[in-house]
């Protein structure tokens, strides 16, 4: 134990320390700059080959950062427009559901009347009647004018965003080497050789959770939208796309929508529909369970277990970020005991 506690460690406990606090209070509201490091890191690898071929870093960058945000402009576009077809052929559609929903109340009204006590058909009436109208009053208010004021609003602040972390991006690209350079010279060679070596560690394991993120959101969507496609729903696109952003989240999932749909299609009863979309809320559940652990895991150089562990701490302590900084930061942790950094050959 005495052997463990040294200088050098007392040094790295510190800046660990240091690290959580940046992480818990500093990366929040630097998701724009980090974001950009992050793509930068990235992308470098691809920035020095065109480089050395052209003899310009500075066209390099700019060659390969006119690609991306041409490319990715072109992806949203086309993915805008798709988009904004689906909702509005969804939105007018949706008076028509409600109708259905109100008219197979009121015939579950007549049934009970007719079964039930007085009083009983009485109150299970009025319960009806206080759903459909707080589902009126949630659908009005969801698109109300306050609502759609407040989104409005928030645009100033996303743009700032947006364009801060383009500009970051681009001067990222562009000033790795000197980054790069500034680190060498402050610190001692071999220090520097186990941080490089730390450093290399973790772009794979951020560009393996990248990858991994990209794959499983892929697989999720497909799964969604091939399903809806094929018990026939109308408006699949955009509705596979919204139970997609719902399935990223780790506590709601896709069931948090598809089994309120089902129960919503037995009710107006079209049975046939609620159990095709019980069986696609299985399916999703499933391969949602099997395959994350496995491709982060796998993404990240983590075995399962860590990583839905550090996946949920992250969650509670910051949110929907944290559900992504808590491979990450455990990715930080392992590589520097891997190292030798810390030495955890000791017993109490």
């Amino acid at each position: 134990m005495k052997k463990w506690i040294n200088k050098r460690n007392i040094s790295i406990f510190i800046i660990i320390v240091l690290s959580i606090l940046f992480i818990y209070f500093i990366l929040p509201i630097s998701i724009p700059l980090i974001t950009a490091l992050v793509i930068a890191l990235a992308l470098n690898p691809l920035v020095n080959k065109l480089a050395y071929k052209i003899k310009s870093r500075k066209w390099s960058v700019t060659i390969i950062y006119t690609l991306l945000l041409t490319l990715t402009g072109f992806i949203i576009f086309l993915f805008l427009t798709k988009l904004i077809d689906q909702i509005v052929l969804f939105i007018k559609d949706l008076p028509n559901k409600i109708n259905i929903l109100i008219t197979v109340i009121e015939q579950y009204n007549d049934k009970m009347k007719a079964i039930l006590p007085d009083e009983m058909a009485v109150t299970i009436n009025k319960e009806l009647q206080n759903f459909v109208a707080s589902l009126r009053d949630s659908i009005a208010n969801y698109l109300s004018v306050e609502n759609i004021t407040e989104v409005v609003s928030s645009l100033p602040g996303f743009i700032i965003s947006l364009v801060v972390f383009l500009v970051a991006l681009f001067l990222f690209m562009l000033e790795i080497p000197n980054i790069h350079k500034f680190i060498k010279q402050h610190l001692y060679p071999s220090t520097y050789h186990e941080v490089y070596k730390i450093y290399n560690k973790i772009g794979h394991s951020i560009i393996g959770m990248i990858s991994a993120t990209v794959v499983l959101s892929f697989i999720t969507w497909l799964f969604t939208y091939v399903g809806l496609l094929i018990i026939g729903v109308d408006s699949a696109f955009v509705i596979s796309l919204f139970i997609w952003f719902i399935d990223i989240l780790p506590i709601i999932g896709a069931t948090g929508f598809t089994i309120p749909w089902a129960i919503y299609a037995y009710i107006v009863g079209d049975s046939t529909l609620g159990i095709q979309l019980i069986i696609l809320s299985v399916i999703l559940l499933v391969q949602r369970k099997i395959l994350e652990p496995k491709i982060f895991g796998t993404g990240v150089g983590l075995s399962p277990l860590p990583t839905l562990i550090s996946m949920f701490i992250g969650l509670k302590l910051l949110g929907f970020i944290g559900f992504f900084i808590g491979p990450l930061f455990l990715i930080v942790i392992k590589t520097i005991l891997e190292s030798g950094l810390i030495k955890t050959d000791f017993k109490i």
